[in-house]
């Protein structure tokens, strides 16, 4: 019973991981990407300064509102930090009172029109359009070019297949743990079941936390029965977990915003940390209201509570209740998985055990094709399914940091003035991973390896030679000025790459070893016989 049981943990293990490995590649590498999605914010608009005194752009963001947006319904202000990149602000128009109802003009967070980008010097930025880093957060969970709502029940459900491989690997193995100190190198099969077992172990841990508190945060679309049984109004939900200032009416005096710099230094004093953003609600009017949000950064909680002030008199109104036990126990476990709370050093580690996940999940990938190679009557003339699996690693594994290598440089090349320049970043991005997917399916497979690999390393490597020499923001300046977090994001693309041209050259060494018993290949099919990593 006991091989029985381990035998069938094994099928599951090794199917599991197999049908969605690839989905699961993207959100793995696209979520470690995330954890330095604030540095990337700043990497990809090189015309940006770094911000030395958040509180300067805080008062010009006020100043700039007040002049272009004076009678909107509401403002929304980040506060910058010294990683962001300024502050991102946009504001709702007044309702249009002869707009048909449910036109939905109202203006919002996706209108151009009513957003502006606060830099440093606390003036609006004139920069390049691009999504910057928030690009990876959005795609390892809401993907692109499908509807939302699918991306998440996909992403969903992978995430719950990789929490069942995840625990199916545990049990197939059991001597994991003795295996982890066991690298055995040019041993085919071995070696890369050696170097699976090792990157799942090392980060074993981390595996499980960020797989099961990322089905945490998907909570309410996967099992929505809870919130169906005992609330009949999505707003009486959102009221419960996420309460606000009560709404007012505006009046139609005028009367001036009190200074929100004030407003955000007594607030920081109330809640023993930073805040995260400002929400001034009627501005301009007699009956304005502030309500400053704590940020994440300072618990492992990332329902943060609120302060609601009266926006003339700057008179503390409002304090956010108190967070029920389960309502804490999710924001927990969504601060966990998001890693907004860690330092410099723990965010370090999250990024490592995420590029730790992501060789699990190609290893694994990659894993299959070698294992089932060496059972093929022929590997000349693998069947059809093997085929399939062999040209889609190719094609995610190596196409997909191809398609972010086409990214960067679009982000680096496209003319400052294009009309819709940051879809268009993304649009090179899928450009790259579909020629690179083309180069798969048309190519020798050995081959193809070596072509997309190597042209992935190429270009990631020279970017930082790139940026040194026509953007202000190279390594050199950076190191000069104290900015590590763009020095480092140029050294992570740099090491990815060089690694990257490394495979490439030991694929091109790679030479089949004959096992005992079969027949050796001929010399014009030892090219093919190991089309694999």
């Amino acid at each position: 019973m006991s091989k029985g049981f381990r035998q069938s943990q094994g099928f599951l293990h090794t199917w599991s991981g197999l049908l969605l490995g690839w989905i699961l590649f993207l959100v793995f590498v696209a979520g470690t990407i995330a954890f330095y999605r604030e540095g990337l914010n700043r990497w990809m608009r090189p015309e940006l300064a770094r911000v030395e005194n958040p509180m300067r752009v805080l008062a010009g963001a006020q100043t700039y509102l007040a002049h272009r947006a004076p009678h909107a319904k509401s403002w929304f202000i980040p506060v910058a930090t010294r990683q962001s990149a300024g502050s991102q602000l946009f504001w709702v128009p007044q309702p249009d009172p002869n707009a048909p109802k449910g036109s939905g003009r109202r203006g919002g967070r996706g209108r151009r029109d009513t957003q502006a980008l606060i830099g440093a010097d606390g003036k609006v930025a004139t920069v390049r359009e691009t999504r910057g880093g928030d690009f990876f957060y959005r795609l390892h969970f809401d993907l692109h070019y499908m509807p939302v709502i699918w991306a998440r029940w996909l992403v969903g459900f992978a995430s719950m297949v990789m929490l069942v491989a995840i625990l199916s690997g545990v049990v197939t193995h059991k001597k994991i743990f003795r295996d982890f100190f066991t690298l055995r190198r040019s041993k085919g099969q071995r070696s890369w079941l050696d170097g699976h077992n090792a990157v799942a172990v090392l980060a074993l841990p981390f595996h499980l936390m960020i797989t099961y508190t990322g089905l945490v945060t998907l909570m309410a679309l996967l099992m929505p029965w809870a919130v169906i049984a005992n609330y009949t109004d999505e707003r009486a939900i959102g009221a419960v977990l996420f309460p606000t200032m009560p709404m007012v009416e505006r009046t139609g005096r005028a009367a001036p915003l009190v200074d929100l710099r004030r407003i955000g230094a007594d607030a920081e004093r109330r809640l023993g940390a930073p805040a995260s953003s400002i929400q001034v609600s009627e501005p301009g009017d007699a009956a304005a209201r502030i309500t400053v949000s704590q940020s994440p950064i300072s618990t492992l909680n990332t329902r943060t509570p609120q302060l609601g002030y009266d926006g003339v008199t700057g008179r503390l109104l409002w304090q956010s209740p108190p967070t029920g036990a389960a309502a804490e126990t999710a924001g927990v476990m969504i601060g966990l998985h998001a890693g907004r709370f860690a330092d410099a050093g723990l965010r370090f580690i999250y990024f490592l055990c995420g590029i730790g996940g992501t060789l699990m999940v190609a290893s694994g990938l990659v894993l299959w094709t070698v294992k089932r190679r060496e059972r093929l009557p022929d590997p000349r003339y693998p069947h059809l399914g093997f085929r399939i699996v062999e040209r889609l690693n190719i094609a995610v594994i190596a196409g997909l940091p191809l398609g972010i290598a086409g990214l960067f440089w679009a982000n680096r090349l496209l003319d400052i003035g294009m009309r819709n320049r940051a879809e268009w970043e993304i649009h090179w991005m899928f450009i790259a991973w579909a020629i690179a997917a083309i180069v798969a399916l048309l190519v020798r497979p050995r081959i193809a390896w070596q072509i997309v690999l190597g042209l992935a390393g190429a270009l990631l490597v020279a970017l930082p030679g790139y940026n040194a020499v026509l953007t202000p923001r190279g390594m050199l300046a950076a190191v000069a000025s104290g900015d590590f977090m763009l020095a480092g994001i140029d050294t992570a693309m740099f090491v990815v790459g060089l690694a990257l041209l490394l495979i490439v050259r030991r694929v091109a060494l790679h030479r089949s070893v004959a096992r005992p018993g079969r027949r050796a290949p001929s010399a014009s099919s030892a090219h093919e016989e190991r089309p694999t990593l």
